[in-house]
């Protein structure tokens, strides 16, 4: 699975599973907007790779590794959306589509630059106030 529809899937799952709980793949199709087909098929992919669990025609749930991978991903787009709606003044819609784009289209390196750049804005903000 390509890891930028592997980091959109385990966000929404994550956020949907609000810490953990067991989410319906008819609700990450909503929420990614996407077929149910595509999910069914990311899902297949997920659960190979170990950061899921899947009942047939049941729900998911994302494993130890799958939270700890979602995890990061959140955090990385936290910071992210921040920096987009903060500093640039995005609207907090665009700021999140943004965010999430970044997420899966930048290299590691590009990524862990902007998200440098996002924190040391927060401290010298913080530092200001």
């Amino acid at each position: 699975m390509r890891s930028a529809c592997a980091a959109r899937y385990l966000l929404a799952i994550y956020e949907l599973s609000d810490g953990g709980a067991a989410v319906r793949s008819v609700d990450i199709a909503r929420r990614l907007q996407v077929s149910r087909a595509s999910v069914v098929k990311s899902l297949k992919l997920l659960a190979e790779a170990g950061m899921i669990q899947k009942e047939y025609y049941g729900n998911v749930q994302l494993t130890a590794l799958g939270v700890r991978e979602s995890n990061r991903i959140y955090t990385e787009n936290t910071l992210l959306c921040a920096f987009f709606r903060d500093y640039l003044h995005i609207s907090g819609e665009a700021a999140e589509r943004d965010a999430a784009a970044c997420l899966c289209a930048l290299t590691r390196e590009g990524k862990e630059r902007m998200i440098e750049l996002a924190l040391r804005c927060r401290h010298a903000r913080a530092g200001r106030e």
